[in-house]
This record gives structure tokens, sequence and C-alpha cells, in this order.
């Protein structure tokens, strides 16, 4: 199976020093349809070979494919996203997108994959929020006159093979600690994970909670929270930050570059809660000052890691 990696000048390490606020985006065609993705998301671009398929499944796993050591499912995307495979689209020229999320491999098909783009997460849009669409794609961007749309593969690894199922061993019980006056602030730019944080926080007893779907509006809400506040006083508004990596207009590590600039929010907890968690990442946050990364989908760690920087005593039942 011959990689393409380097054929695209894939370098899939972290390439980018933290708090530029730019990506790598690997663009790709599905269907005719042009998509995005983090570069830091993908391990390799390889050719198709051989595909076993399984007796029982998601309708959208085409079966497994062998990648050296490892069997990995290939999941359709063209049959994800659009119900059906066009007879139109030749698929003599798929490739496969290599995907990793927290040691876990998935495989993607797609028909056409273009080449590696830098952008700032500036010229990024996130998608209206809109009643009944849940479309798994959480901004778009201008790329050479094309607009490209970055797929929300988190939600659909876990829709379609379960990425996002906190680990039996991870899935420890936290007991309910009312915490009202805690508040916590977290941006978070894919709904359904957006969802999760939310529910275990409130579950955990942290009623006071703001979420926000891409960076900057959370930069927004909190400068705005500073008006007329003190360092000691801005604790009744804002108790911890938790935030995504990749996120549109700004993403996480600029977003804590810029609270810990802040005169007045400078102190403030910022945990990093990621599939991009590495330690490549956790040199860059170490750099923007961020206090503590969580590997998604790694809730109960999340939380206690919250109680933590509030000062709470962390009481996780084994």
């Amino acid at each position: 199976m011959a990689t393409q990696s380097s054929k695209l000048g894939m370098n899939t390490g972290i390439l980018l020093e933290a708090g530029t606020n730019e990506a790598e985006i690997l663009v790709f065609e599905v269907a005719g349809h042009t998509f995005g993705v983090n570069v830091a998301k993908v391990k390799e671009v390889l050719a198709i070979s051989k595909v076993t398929g399984l007796p029982e499944g998601h309708r959208c796993i085409e079966g497994v494919v062998r990648i050296r050591q490892d069997v990995v499912s290939l999941i359709n995307l063209t049959r994800f996203l659009f119900g059906e495979i066009p007879e139109s689209i030749p698929n003599d020229g798929d490739c496969l997108l290599l995907l990793e999320f927290n040691q876990r491999p998935l495989a993607f098909r797609v028909h056409r994959v273009h080449r590696i783009y830098r952008v700032s997460w500036k010229a990024t849009r996130p998608l209206p929020t809109t009643v009944g669409m849940n479309a798994p794609i959480t901004s778009v961007v201008l790329i050479d006159g094309k607009l490209v749309q970055i797929l929300d593969f988190e939600t659909i690894g876990a829709e379609v093979a379960g990425i996002c199922e906190q680990p039996a061993a991870e899935a420890a019980t936290c007991h309910r600690i009312e915490a009202p006056n805690v508040p916590i602030v977290f941006a978070e730019d894919s709904r359904m994970i957006s969802e999760m944080i939310n529910d275990h926080l409130l579950e955990a007893g942290f009623t006071n909670v703001r979420g926000f779907m891409d960076g900057q509006a959370c930069w927004d809400y909190l400068e705005n929270l500073t008006e007329g506040e003190t360092v000691e006083s801005i604790r009744d508004k804002v108790s911890i930050l938790i935030t995504d990596i990749e996120m549109p207009r700004m993403d996480g590590f600029s977003l804590a570059k810029h609270v810990r600039m802040h005169p007045v929010l400078a102190q403030l907890p910022v945990v990093i809660f990621s599939s991009l968690v590495s330690k490549d990442n956790e040199k860059k946050g170490a750099q923007v000052g961020v206090n503590i990364q969580v590997a998604k989908p790694r809730y109960a760690e999340l939380v206690a890691r919250a109680r933590d920087l509030v000062g709470m005593e962390e009481l996780v039942e084994a």
C-alpha cells in the first residue's frame, strides 16, 4: 500500500508555533464536493488496496483494511454524507485518509486529494445554528476560489465507530457537588461534543456553564466580562476556561494566549480538551500558558481536573 503523503508534502507532525492562529488544511473531494481537514489529525494519505468486508456493522463501514500492523475500519464518506454513491463518480482514483483520534486510527474513503493549504483561522466561518440541521461541518473557508467545508470527523467517527465513547476504564462517576458559584466558560466547535461537555459539567454540579461554538466568540465574551472588574472580582464571572484546539476564527492556543496577555484574565485557569492532545501540543500549550490538557473523550477526567483547578475537593468514585 503506497503512501501519497510525501507527494503532498505532508509532515503529519504539528508544524506551527503556538498562538499564530494558523492551521494547515488538507483539501479533498467527496462526490464532487470540496472538504477539508486539519493536517494535525491526518496520519497518512494512502492508496486503497484490499478491503475485507464485515458481516455486520454500520452501513457506512465498507470493511477493514490492513495498514502495516493495524487492522483499521474504512468509512465511506460518500455514503455517510450523501446516503448513496452516485454512479457518475468513478472510484479508480479513490484513496483513504488515515486519521487518528487519541491513538485510535480510522480510515475514510475520499475521491480525490488536492493539496495542503496554510490558512488563518480568522478566515474560517462557523456554520450558523439552524433548527433541524445537524451537518457534520464545523466551519467553511474560501481557498483558491473554492468554498471548503471543514468536516467534523469526531462526530462522524462517533456516529459510525463510537470513537467518542468514554473508555470504560476512564468512566469513573463523579459525585455531584453543587457549584452554582463556579462559573465555567468553554469553547467547542463540534455541536455533539459541546452538548456532551455541557451535560457532564451539569451532572457534576457545575450549573453556571456557558458554551461558545468558536474561539473568537468566546474571547469576545470574556473580554466584555472584564469591564470594570479586577483580578479578584472576575472570578465571580468566570472561574475556569475549557477550550478545544481547532475552532473557527480563533483556535484554542490563540485563545489561551489572549487570556494570558490580558491584565484581568491572566490568572484564569485554562484547560485544553481535544482529540489532538499529544507531546507536541503539550509543548505548544505550555508556550501559551495552558494549565492542563485532557484528551477527548475523557469527560470524567475533565470534570476532575476542573474541580482541582478551582480548589474543589475531587470526589471521584472508582
